[in-house]
């Protein structure tokens, strides 16, 4: 099978020549510069033989165009982190205006997948990224400051939701249109902090619109549900074609989140917070090997991202691994 008919064949749950397998990592101090960027995605996809490109511009992009200052650490092993909150009282969501989601920040990403594309030796599926509206909110203010304010000024958040909301679907149709396969749409927000309520409110009614504006556009897209006590058995409608989740670090398991949906395709099977980083070849061969054995429809990938810290061998025992189920 090519990397593309692998791909098509676990999202519509028929079998594989082998277990399908993706693979992402942040890559700091080099992921804010386009070609660095599309050339280290190129290399990996090749090196490991990933079965999709899952495009990792670094976390904090949605924010820098609403006023985020970086504080950036030497070397390559530590991501920027935020050098203060944009929003700390309840007036400054009135500073989230309008932004082009074609322009600024979003521009040098859009242009990191040019690169990337133009330089595909052959057909391999593309995943953009996005983040959900109020996970770019929470970026922007902290979590429990957008919480705080969730439950005491609702309307001025909204607000800062709406405007955030056009700009990520302008950004979202501009990267279909570039020839983005589909998008992983990450959600940090989508725990039990918030009441189901608050989740329907806030998060669902921003996410859906996005994710309807590109359906029929794209054949790809990937939720990502981000940390522990998740509110994942209240997604699996999203429109999306895939799932992917902290599986073997927080849970609900593959065999549970697959007894809820026969739609969706499984992306998961490797612990990203243990196994991949400090785990041993007998435990990675073991999750790689339980993947496989879950059936159809289960993609390989960590629950999150893998830590850019992890040595190359380690991903190339991996790949490895994966490329071994071939022969069972």
């Amino acid at each position: 099978m090519t990397h593309k008919e692998r791909i098509e064949s676990a999202l519509a749950q028929k079998e594989t020549d082998r277990l399908p397998f993706g693979m992402w990592m942040h890559y700091p101090n080099r992921d804010r510069m386009p070609r660095r960027l599309a050339e280290l995605s190129i290399h990996y996809q090749e090196e490991l033989d990933l079965d999709f490109i899952k495009f990792m511009p670094y976390g904090m992009h949605s924010t820098i165009d609403w006023g985020a200052e970086l504080d950036v650490f030497p070397g390559f092993a530590d991501p920027p982190v935020p050098h203060g909150a944009v929003v700390t009282r309840p007036e400054d969501w009135d500073k989230i205006t309008p932004r082009k989601g074609t322009e600024g920040e979003y521009a040098v990403i859009l242009e990191a997948q040019r690169l990337c594309l133009s330089m595909r030796k052959s057909v391999v599926p593309f995943v953009q990224t996005a983040f959900s509206p109020l996970t770019t909110a929470a970026k922007l203010a902290t979590e429990a400051v957008l919480i705080d304010h969730i439950r005491t000024c609702p309307e001025r958040v909204k607000r800062a939701l709406e405007v955030i909301t056009e700009t990520t679907m302008q950004y979202v149709n501009a990267g279909v249109a570039g020839g983005a396969d589909g998008f992983f749409f990450a959600t940090q927000m989508s725990t039990t902090k918030l009441t189901p309520e608050e989740h329907a409110e806030f998060v669902r009614a921003y996410d859906l619109p996005i994710l309807e504006s590109i359906k029929g556009k794209t054949w790809f897209n990937i939720l990502h549900v981000h940390g522990a006590n998740t509110r994942i058995r209240e997604m699996l409608d999203y429109p999306v074609q895939a799932v992917n989740w902290h599986d073997q670090d927080d849970g609900p398991s593959i065999p549970e989140v697959r007894s809820l949906t026969n739609k969706l395709a499984l992306i998961g099977g490797l612990s990203h917070l243990k196994t991949i980083t400090t785990g041993t070849d007998a435990e990675v061969k073991a999750q790689v090997e339980a993947a496989w054995k879950n059936g159809r429809g289960v993609i390989l990938g960590p629950g999150c991202v893998a830590s850019s810290s992890t040595p190359d061998s380690r991903l190339r025992f991996i790949s490895a691994c994966v490329r071994a189920t071939a022969q069972k």
